[in-house]
């Protein structure tokens, strides 16, 4: 995809994604055993109040930073005893526009919210010219549909897949990103919603899965049809039976894009832009370049953000491989062997060592050769280099994740 073409989507992106969060937290439909949601975006007006019965302990604001620009991107409203960890994961290649990535949970970790890094991919048509990627988009040559996403997340996460849900947004999103469209620029928008299950030792864990899906194509003289999809996955699980819509609603709502670092990214991409129409295109590429440079300077942002998305590549063909003609009874046999869910790209992003107890607040640094520490109220340690190795449920205590600190 060209640099000015990419520029372009993600001015575009960033405007789409402003509404995500609302039309993404939606309750579930009538009938529905259990609820949650998750935000892919944020809103630019205030954050909404906790549930009363669920801020009883009070809540705290937290900060997502964006670590190329160094400044405030969102805020978001959790309960005061909650840990919290994210970051601004920057643009692909087929996708310039950065995300918010973030996961938040509850003191035993057994309530939560994430959501994970974006899934690009980008192809084009009706030209011999191809985008040019750099090993950071989904290998995907084709529109998918926001339930076949959802399919594959659940292939990638081997948890039981329980039955669908409706998102009662999501006509409301479509239109919100249909919005945009112009003459030469078309977007459209798609939400899937679905229950897994899977068990944290003797606790059976019931999770839903939110999917937006975002797919545009720009016609370019010369250049034909360009297209590009970008998904928004969002996961918030709970023990079964303890569902509230309220809670997770309300976390949703209150994720907030900062505006001054909003205006200060947006001013740097039209200046990209008008850099490029001043030079004209013998050095566009050396511009792109330029910004290739500025957006790798802190080189562990782009560590990170790389792990994640070859993490995804290989998730993604490893799962296709694994596809029978019978998903869900596929799934249910990848359940009865496994009694809990596997790392996603949210860890694989946020991954810390140092560690405060959020019950005593004492700050402690544990071996460098683990990530997660757990503290039972006896006093007992565990540490572990799996998020999602939970020692609740099993009969000897009650155990609290250690929470980050930077």
């Amino acid at each position: 995809m060209t640099t000015k073409l990419r520029v372009s989507t993600a001015l575009m992106a960033v405007a789409i994604m402003a509404g995500i969060a609302s039309c993404h937290g939606g309750a579930s439909s009538a009938g529905g055993s259990v609820a949650g949601g998750s935000a892919s975006g944020g809103s630019s007006g205030g954050g909404a109040a906790l549930p009363v019965s669920y801020a009883s302990g009070g809540t705290k604001t937290v900060t997502i930073t964006d670590p190329i620009l160094n400044m405030k991107a969102y805020t978001l409203t959790v309960p005061a005893n909650w840990m919290f960890d994210g970051t601004v994961i920057q643009g692909s290649s087929c996708a310039t526009g950065p995300f918010p990535v973030f996961r938040t949970s509850s003191p035993d970790g057994l309530m939560g919210i994430k959501e994970l890094p974006r899934l690009d991919w980008a192809w084009s048509e009706g030209s011999s010219y191809a985008p040019k990627q750099r090993g950071d988009c989904m290998n995907v040559k084709k529109e998918m549909t926001a339930a076949e996403v959802l399919k594959y997340m659940v292939g990638v996460l081997k948890v039981q897949y329980v039955r669908d849900d409706v998102n009662p947004n999501r006509e409301q999103f479509q239109r919100n990103v249909a919005s945009h469209n112009s003459a030469s620029y078309v977007s459209h928008g798609d939400q899937a919603r679905g229950w897994v299950r899977y068990n944290i030792n003797s606790i059976v864990i019931e999770e839903r899965l939110d999917v937006s899906l975002i797919c545009s194509v720009n016609t370019i003289v010369m250049l034909g049809r360009q297209h590009s999809c970008s998904a928004f996955v969002g996961r918030t699980w709970a023990p079964q039976g303890k569902w509230d819509d309220n809670i997770v609603a309300a976390i949703n709502k209150s994720l907030v894009i900062d505006q001054e670092w909003n205006t200060k990214w947006y001013g740097q991409v039209m200046a990209q832009l008008n850099a490029m129409q001043q030079q004209g295109a013998r050095n566009v590429q050396a511009i792109a370049e330029a910004g290739e440079r500025q957006r790798n300077a802190l080189n562990a942002s782009f560590q990170q953000a790389q792990a994640v998305r070859q993490q995804q590549s290989q998730d993604f063909i490893s799962n296709l491989q694994q596809q029978g003609a019978d998903f869900r009874a596929n799934q249910q046999a990848q359940q009865d062997q496994r009694s809990k869910v596997a790392d996603d790209w949210c860890d694989i992003a946020l991954d810390r060592q140092k560690r405060i107890d959020p019950n005593t607040g004492v700050i402690s640094k544990d071996s460098n050769l683990y990530s997660y520490s757990w503290v039972s109220d006896s006093g007992a340690r565990m540490q572990t280099n799996d998020i999602n190795a939970n020692p609740n449920g099993n009969g000897n205590g009650t155990w609290t994740l250690q929470d980050n600190v930077r």
